[in-house]
């Protein structure tokens, strides 16, 4: 798949649209078919994608970033810097841990105990509790990927949504029954359904064990599945902390995500809020290395023309993938290497190709460009810091039995 150019590969799989449709309206391209047996005591465990809506973010003006303030809401379902549309029909994905990454490169490892103000996490937390939780997540997130080639891109995507909204506590796996809550906010409608059903097969992995049924949090689950599907896509591993506990609740209210349309100064409010650096924007952005997004993130940048951060033959291509007569449904990829976790993408960053505008921003800011030169010439050093900014995003909004709960379900509260 590396040989391939990247506009080789998404006509093979446009191709292929029509047995695999990606419209959010589309029961068949997004909606999973109900289980034949539902697992117990989650009788709705995926997601139900809101109405499509096929209108276009404004275009920046061309050649200059755009710097949007941080209060205001894109008017368009922009799921901030990661939409997960990835392809849907590419070649059957085995799942390996790649021996690429040299641990003695990684950062010093997170202590065992991580005291936070809201709570206490280890790695050992369900060492009696759950002892068999990394096996039986692992194995479901190796079957999903086996079956669906954006699992990975999407589990990962599905993560960083969750922990950048009200911290990580799986408040974007709740369905209101009035829609109004996070996943059914128009900044998450392009989170693809694979995430949601990585973490249902998950959940039912871990219950199925009597030892821990009802004893994990849905959002250690999706902490656990977000490191697995890394690794299982040739990219680092690391260890977990653990010991989250499950929000409460859930409001659409609360969706205030980075946007594709936004410059480093304007990201790094929003990651400076959560207590992230640059380092940490740069190598969580890194995540792009899986999957695709849809060319709803992209038009506004090579129409009417191509705006001035775009290599112009690499702007061609992309208006031979996405007509300027917008179709929701056309993807593009972020890199070549699709379902490989790797430094690619910023291979492609550095050669003006980066696909949104929040990515090629990364190269045109001097606080943000030498990490981006750094990682493109050294895969160890990006993996290393991939693995400590998720180590740094898994603490954020922890919740502790005074604020939380163990839920039963991970799609309604207990």
């Amino acid at each position: 798949m590396k040989a391939l150019s990247l506009l080789v590969l998404v006509s093979f799989l446009i191709a292929a649209a029509a047995e695999c449709p990606f419209s959010h309206g589309n029961d068949g391209g997004n909606a999973p078919p109900k289980e034949a047996n539902p697992p117990k005591n989650d009788n709705s465990p995926y997601y139900s994608p809101p109405a499509n809506n096929n209108t276009a973010p404004s275009p920046p003006t061309s050649g200059t970033p755009p710097v949007s303030p941080t209060t205001t809401k894109s008017p368009t379902p922009a799921p901030g810097a990661s939409p997960a549309l990835a392809p849907a029909a590419s070649p059957v994905l085995t799942p390996v841990v790649s021996p690429a990454f040299s641990p003695e490169l990684a950062p010093a490892p997170a202590p065992s105990v991580n005291k936070t103000n809201t709570g206490t996490l280890s790695p050992d937390y369900y060492a009696n509790i759950c002892p068999n939780l990394e096996s039986l997540v692992q194995g479901a997130v190796r079957g999903m990927m086996a079956s669906s080639p954006i699992a990975a891109a999407a589990t990962l995507r599905l993560f960083f949504h969750d922990c950048f909204i009200t911290g990580c506590d799986a408040s974007i796996l709740i369905q209101n029954p009035n829609n109004d809550d996070e996943q059914h906010s128009s900044e998450n409608m392009f989170l693809r359904a694979d995430g949601y059903k990585t973490i249902a097969a998950a959940k039912a992995a871990v219950d199925a064990d009597p030892q821990c049924t009802n004893k994990v949090s849905c959002a250690d689950i999706m902490a656990l599945a977000a490191r697995d599907s890394v690794a299982l896509s040739g990219g680092p591993t690391w260890k977990v902390e653990l010991g989250r506990y499950d929000a409460l609740g859930a409001r659409a209210s609360d969706v205030d995500l980075p946007l594709t349309t936004e410059d480093v100064p304007a990201l790094m409010k929003r990651f400076s809020a959560q207590g992230l650096t640059v380092d940490d924007l740069v190598a969580l952005s890194g995540g792009h290395t899986l999957g695709a997004t849809s060319c709803v993130f992209v038009n506004s940048r090579i129409y009417p023309t191509a705006d001035a951060f775009l290599d112009p033959g690499f702007a061609s291509q992309l208006q031979g993938i996405c007509p300027s007569n917008l179709n929701p449904n056309s993807f593009v990829f972020f890199d070549q290497s699709v379902t490989s976790f790797d430094n690619n993408y910023f291979l492609m960053v550095q050669q003006k190709k980066g696909v949104l505008f929040s990515d090629s921003a990364l190269y045109f800011d001097s606080s943000s460009k030498g990490i981006v030169d750094k990682f493109a010439a050294d895969q160890n050093a990006f993996f290393a810091q991939f693995i400590s900014s998720m180590v740094k995003l898994g603490r954020l909004g922890l919740k502790t039995a005074a604020n939380g709960e163990i839920r039963a379900s991970c799609t309604k509260p207990n």
